[in-house]
C-alpha cells in the first residue's frame, strides 16, 4: 500500500522537516481602492473547478520558529497529487492587487521504505491577482503529475473560500476515476471472486481519496 501511495504522489509530509525556515512577511494593504488584497485573503483557500485544483498558504511552527507553506492540490483524477512549496518571498504590488510569490518545491525521495525531504534547487514564481472580493486569477503550468502554480501556462479563475475544498473535490474528481481504475485492475485477478474484486477496488479507492484529503489538509 505504501508503495502504491508513493507511486501516486500521495505522500504525507512529516512535521518538523522544515525547521529553521522563516515565514516571509506581507505588507499591509490599507487603501480605499478596490479590489485590493487584505490580510484575511492569505488565510483563505482558493479553488477552481475548471482546473480541478486548489491551494492555500498555511502557517506552521517548527523549532520555535513560524513559517509558511504553500499547499497546492491537483484533484485531476488519476493524476491527483499534493505539492508543498516553501515561499522565499511574498510581495504585494504597489496597487495592492497582485501578490507575487516565489517558492521552492519540497521533493520526496524514498529508499529502503524511508522517505526523506529536500527543497528543489529551482525557484518557481506565481502571481495571484484579485479580480473581485471573492475571485482571483493565476496560472497553472504543466501536465499530468507535474502541474504547479506559475507565471506561464493556462490562466484560471479561483474562488476564495473559508473552508477546505479537499473533501468535495476528491470525492467529485478523484473517486470516480480511481474506482474505475482499480475495478479494471482487480477484474483481471482470476483468483478473486466478484465480491472480493469489488471490495478491494472500493478499499483502494477510499484509501486514495482519504490520503489525498489528508495531504491537502496538512496538519503541522
Amino acid at each position: 500500500m505504501k508503495r502504491l501511495m508513493v507511486k501516486m504522489g500521495l505522500l504525507v509530509l512529516a512535521a518538523g522537516t522544515l525547521g529553521g525556515i522563516a515565514a516571509p512577511s506581507v505588507a499591509s494593504a490599507k487603501t480605499k481602492a478596490k479590489p485590493t488584497f487584505t490580510n484575511t485573503d492569505l488565510k483563505r483557500y482558493y479553488k477552481s473547478a475548471k482546473s480541478k485544483t486548489a491551494f492555500y498558504f498555511k502557517t506552521y511552527k517548527s523549532s520555535g520558529k513560524t513559517g509558511t507553506l504553500l499547499i497546492f492540490g491537483d484533484f485531476n483524477g488519476a493524476n491527483a497529487n499534493v505539492k508543498y512549496g516553501v515561499p522565499s518571498s511574498i510581495k504585494l504590488s504597489k496597487n495592492k492587487r497582485t501578490l507575487t510569490t516565489k517558492y521552492k518545491l519540497i521533493e520526496f525521495k524514498t529508499k529502503d521504505n524511508k522517505t526523506t525531504t529536500s527543497l528543489s534547487k529551482k525557484n518557481y514564481t506565481f502571481k495571484l491577482t484579485k479580480k473581485t472580493s471573492t475571485t482571483f486569477s493565476t496560472k497553472v503550468y504543466g501536465t499530468k503529475l507535474n502541474r504547479r502554480l506559475a507565471t506561464s501556462g493556462k490562466s484560471y479563475t479561483y474562488t476564495k473560500t473559508k473552508t477546505s475544498p479537499a473533501s468535495a473535490y476528491a470525492k467529485k474528481y478523484v473517486k470516480p476515476v480511481m474506482l474505475k481504475k482499480y475495478t479494471e485492475a482487480f477484474d483481471s485477478a482470476s483468483t478473486l471472486t466478484a465480491a472480493q474484486k469489488k471490495a478491494y477496488a472500493t478499499e483502494y479507492t477510499n484509501t486514495a481519496v482519504k490520503t489525498m484529503i489528508s495531504n491537502f489538509n496538512y496538519k503541522a
